[in-house]
Order: structure tokens, then C-alpha cells, then sequence
């Protein structure tokens, strides 16, 4: 202990300090009072603590719900920012059509993957009464058959994006987009189940829904239509919105020619020589899938010596019917192979009773995946 005063230590029996005289008991009650004040702050910072938690709490559960919106509302609010895209292929011939829906003032939308698959141009009209085009596409992930691709000029109406984690059965949807081309086409039905994340739904979708919004109560997107099961009654599937938030900010556009290259398979079905014995033919199957694949077509050509003339038939059937032949010597191959189904690509040489072809070339499928 130290004496207040002069500064000198005292010592613990004393009372007075040694130096100045004056009473030793100053700096303790110093003490004794600082320690208090300490104590006191401890139990004010506890306290606000508390009243704040407290505060919070009462704030947070008192804030007004989100407004739920009625059907009429949300066609309203929101048809604006749908768009009808009409895709075309790289002779300029319409290919195919789709839904998707503004979410950014720059353009950004988002749609299927599969709407833009294997397009080299693409138009949009938008529910204001507005046109543009497909500038480009920022992102793309076959997978979960998604796309963000910006759309110009943009439309004045933007969609909110919600949160599809929060989407429960029994959740009334809202789904708009253009089945069969008929714009801004909207159904309202349920969330019928939750399957490894797709959102199943009531709601009827057709073809050219692919890429619309379905919208929850409060008119915030949480899904995308993606597919129907025609032989069911009302099963049809929206892709969560959550699975597309990483693809918003992906920068600027490519050209959706880039996309059709960097996605273009050839799968060779003939490579090199083979020998058709007289009277005999050979055949190779072709599977085409309209739903892994687009501008499915068939190139190649063959050339074919032995016997007299030389000549051999190549052929292309489906469903048992012709849909290319070419009886030469050397023939060319060019056939788009659209409609779903296994085709039949053949060699026949059952014309020739005596001789033999060797037939050399390459035939192959050739799609946008």
C-alpha cells in the first residue's frame, strides 16, 4: 500500500504513513470505490446485452409477413418479365421454342438449357408487348438443364428471385410461360412432392414451357419448368430456382454459336473399308434422343469397287421405311434424323448374285449435346 499523498509505502500494520503523517486508509477506499464502479459497468453492458437480445426478438417476429399474392396479382405483377423464345438453326430455319424470365435489369434471364441446345439465333418476345433478341448466353450447365442468357433490349419488368429450399408440399405455385407458343399461358396448382430436389407440381405444363417461371405466393420465382409426364395426370416438374443463383453473375455473354461448337459430338457409325459378300447385307443402328441431343443429322461418304459395275446401296430407314438411298458407286450422305428413334443406316448388296463390294468411307451422327 502506498500512501496517496506523498507516495512512500506504508506498511499493512500502520495507520498513519511514515513520511507525511496523514492517514493510510485514503487508497484503499480508492480501490474499494474503482472496483465498484467496475462491477457496476459489468452489470449495465449485461444488462443492454440482454435488452437488446430481447429487442431483436420481439422485432423480429412482429415485422409484417410478406403479402401474399392472388393469381390475378401475380399475372399482373409479373407477365411483363416473361419471355417466348424462338430458336433457329444456322440456315436460319425455326427449330424450336421455349419460356424463360427476366431477372436482371441488364437482360439477364434464365431458361432451360435445352431450349437454346444446338440454336445459332434466337428471338424473344416478352409479355409487355416488346421484342428482342438472345445475345448471348453467360452460362450454361447441361446437367440440371439450365441457362442464363441475356436478352436485348430488356424488358422494364424484373422477377424476384426467391429461395426454393424453403418451397414445402402442399405450397400453392404459380407456373407462366408459352406452351405450344401461346405466350404467357399461367396454371396455378400445388407442390405435389419434393424428389431429390426437383420440385413436382400440379401445375399443367406443355411443351414450350420448358424455361418458364413458377412462382410461390409472395409472386418470388422458386422453380423453373422443365418436364411433364404425358401418360400421368398433372405430373409435371420445375427445376429449384437455387440450383440457377450461381450462374446470375457469370460475366459477360457468348455467342450461342460458341455453345453449339464447344457442344457438337461426331460418333462415327461406318470408319474405313468392309466387305459386303453378293447377296448379303450389312446394317448399324443409329439411337437418336431428342432429349440428349439436337441437330442430329447423318453425313458422310462411301465409295464401293468389286464386280462389274461396282455399284452398292447405302440406306437410311426408319421405322422400316426409306428415308435416304443412293444406289452408286460412290455416294454422299446428308440427313437430319429429327424425330426420335432408332434408325437404321444399311449396305445392301443383295442386288448382286455373283460379286462381292469393298466398300470404303466414313458415315457418322452427328448432334449438339
Amino acid at each position: 500500500m502506498y500512501c496517496p499523498s506523498c507516495g512512500k509505502s506504508i506498511p499493512e500494520e500502520s495507520e498513519f504513513c511514515p513520511g507525511c503523517g496523514k492517514p493510510a486508509g485514503i487508497a484503499p477506499a480508492r480501490v474499494k470505490k474503482s472496483a465498484s464502479l467496475k462491477a457496476y459497468w459489468k452489470v449495465f453492458a449485461a444488462a443492454v446485452i440482454v435488452l437488446g437480445t430481447v429487442f431483436l426478438i420481439v422485432y423480429l417476429r412482429s415485422r409484417p409477413a410478406l403479402p401474399t399474392l392472388s393469381p390475378q396479382e401475380i399475372y399482373q405483377g409479373y407477365s411483363g418479365g416473361m419471355a417466348l423464345i424462338e430458336t433457329y438453326d444456322d440456315k436460319g430455319r425455326k427449330r424450336g421454342m421455349g419460356s424463360g424470365f427476366v431477372v436482371s435489369s441488364d437482360g439477364t434471364a434464365i431458361t432451360n438449357y435445352h431450349v437454346i441446345r444446338g440454336a445459332y439465333r434466337a428471338t424473344v418476345k416478352f409479355g409487355d408487348g416488346t421484342a428482342g433478341l438472345v445475345n448471348g448466353v453467360s452460362a450454361y450447365d447441361q446437367n440440371r438443364d439450365l441457362a442464363a442468357i441475356r436478352l436485348a433490349p430488356p424488358p422494364k419488368t424484373v422477377l424476384e428471385i426467391g429461395d426454393s429450399d424453403k418451397v414445402r408440399v402442399g405450397d400453392r405455385v404459380v407456373a407462366i410461360g408459352s406452351p405450344l407458343g401461346l405466350q404467357n399461358t399461367m396454371s396455378v396448382g400445388i407442390v405435389s412432392a419434393l424428389r431429390n430436389g426437383i420440385i413436382q407440381m400440379s401445375d399443367p405444363i406443355s411443351p414450350g414451357s420448358s424455361g418458364g417461371a413458377v412462382l410461390d405466393k409472395n409472386g418470388k420465382v422458386v422453380g423453373v419448368a422443365v418436364a411433364y409426364i404425358a401418360q400421368g395426370q398433372n405430373l409435371n416438374f420445375a427445376i429449384p430456382i437455387n440450383w440457377a443463383k450461381p450462374y446470375l453473375n457469370a460475366g459477360a455473354p457468348r455467342p450461342l454459336s460458341d455453345v453449339v461448337a464447344e457442344n457438337t459430338v461426331t460418333e462415327n457409325v461406318l470408319d474405313g473399308s468392309v466387305t459386303i459378300s453378293a447377296g448379303q447385307m450389312r446394317s448399324w443402328s443409329i439411337a437418336v434422343n431428342p432429349n440428349k441431343m439436337s441437330n442430329a443429322e447423318v453425313n458422310g461418304q462411301v465409295s464401293s469397287t468389286g464386280g462389274v459395275n461396282g455399284k452398292i446401296t447405302l440406306a437410311l430407314y426408319y421405322q422400316g421405311q426409306p428415308v435416304f438411298s443412293c444406289r452408286e458407286t460412290a455416294c454422299e450422305i446428308h440427313q437430319d434424323v429429327a424425330t426420335p428413334g432408332v434408325y437404321t443406316l444399311t449396305l445392301d448388296n443383295r442386288e448382286s448374285t455373283l460379286f462381292a463390294r469393298t466398300v470404303t468411307g466414313q458415315v457418322s451422327l452427328k448432334y449438339v449435346r
